[in-house]
């Protein structure tokens, strides 16, 4: 995007880089501007995400920033969430950080109309105030914390060259390549066997499976943080992570959506699809990263090796904490209203270990936010469709929140 402006001490704005999303700045008085954001590739929707750089600014003023067409009816950003800010001045001096800032925020309906044929009638608007500390710095603004596609391959060199390869299998393959042609990495971490004997590798290959995947959503970064911490914490010294890998083989896939990531949509690939609703009948050619999960799942299951557990992790944008998404015919029932006998309907109650196992021991995980609907418009998502198709008992959506917790120590 370019700034519209010819005022020498206008800001400038630049988008054309890796996750980066403006599609158009306008100045609206000196020190405010109005931000327009590009829809997913290939459709007009889901305007959310926001990544941009911004510079020549004055230091100390209140400079306003209005992104004038967001779509939801609703954000956290009306519940105490900050956009965050990267400053450049701020990393040459020793503080390479991300951090929340913004003042005054405020998301509310405007009177923008979005193309006609659209069932919304109006758009969003998410308001804020910067005060930049440094004159003429360059800064990146963003909706949460980035996690680019180029960041998870630097964080997986990383982990192959700091495991001991003496305990801890880490290996990356390539599950399959995406339509514009990046490759979707797979990683599996286990315990090495102590040796090579017929007897250790036979209790390998005996190992129960543990699949995760994350990054559906090219918006939802959080997830890759959580995905991040879940492969370093799997990859440590730590007591637990040594006994689970030696209870388990873990096959990883970290983003399922590189395409949409590295373009810096919100939701869809460059199909403008849902990649998280194709899981019924993935296309090989246009949702190749789903059609080559599922094939890896239906090969596990094959051999005999269907997976103990499959999550599946998200971010949140409206609910606080972190929260499980399972599946259970009887709890779907229940909630229908339909009048079937429940009580005869004998139902394997494991679905409910895990959450009930992270209610005791991780204070930002909420018991009350979870729940166990199968919905029919959830009905091509992962967790359904690996529930339904693959017997997977403790399949799990997990979100997490963009904005922290309402309860416990962090609240």
């Amino acid at each position: 995007p370019q700034c519209l402006s010819d005022r020498p001490d206008s800001l400038r704005f630049f988008s054309k880089f890796e996750c980066g999303n403006l599609r158009k700045a306008i100045q609206v008085r000196r020190y405010e501007y109005d931000l327009i954001l590009n829809a997913d590739a290939n459709c007009s929707q889901h305007t959310q995400w926001f990544y941009f750089e911004v510079s020549n600014m004055v230091a100390n003023v209140p400079y306003r920033f209005n992104i004038i067409n967001c779509e939801k009816t609703n954000s956290q950003f009306n519940y105490g969430m900050q956009p965050v800010l990267y400053s450049v001045r701020e990393a040459l001096e020793g503080r390479p950080h991300w951090v929340r800032t913004g003042t005054e925020i405020c998301y509310f309906r405007n009177h923008f109309c979005p193309a006609r044929g659209r069932k919304r009638a109006t758009f969003y608007t998410l308001t804020f105030t910067v005060t930049f500390k440094h004159n003429e710095d360059v800064c990146y603004l963003a909706y949460h914390y980035p996690y680019t596609y180029s960041a998870l391959q630097a964080h997986l060199q990383v982990l192959q060259r700091l495991v001991d390869p003496a305990k801890v299998f880490f290996h990356q393959q390539a599950l399959c390549t995406t339509l514009a042609g990046n490759v979707c990495p797979l990683v599996t971490i286990t315990a090495c066997p102590a040796s090579r004997g017929w007897r250790d590798m036979h209790q390998l290959r005996n190992r129960p499976c543990i699949v995760l995947t994350g990054r559906v959503h090219p918006g939802e970064s959080n997830a890759s943080w959580v995905m991040k911490g879940t492969l370093e914490f799997l990859c440590s010294d730590d007591p637990v992570a040594q006994s689970l890998r030696e209870a388990f083989v873990f096959k990883i896939i970290p983003m399922l959506n590189p395409d949409g990531v590295i373009n810096g949509t919100h939701r869809c690939d460059l199909n403008g699809e849902d990649l998280n609703r194709q899981w019924c009948k993935p296309d090989p050619v246009l949702s190749p990263t789903i059609y080559h999960t599922k094939g890896f799942l239906y090969y596990l299951n094959s051999i005999g090796r269907t997976p103990q557990v499959f999550c599946d992790y998200h971010g949140h944008s409206r609910k606080k904490n972190v929260f499980l998404y399972g599946c259970s015919v009887k709890e779907t029932l229940w909630q229908s209203g339909t009048s079937v006998d429940t009580v005869g309907l004998k139902e394997d109650p494991g679905y409910r270990t895990i959450p009930k196992t992270l209610d005791r021991i991780a204070p930002a995980f909420s018991f009350n936010s979870c729940n166990y609907l199968v919905e029919k418009s959830r009905s091509a998502t992962a967790r359904v469709v690996v529930w339904r198709e693959m017997g997977v008992l403790r399949s799990y959506t997990m979100e997490s929140t963009y904005n922290g917790c309402d309860q416990g120590i962090y609240k």
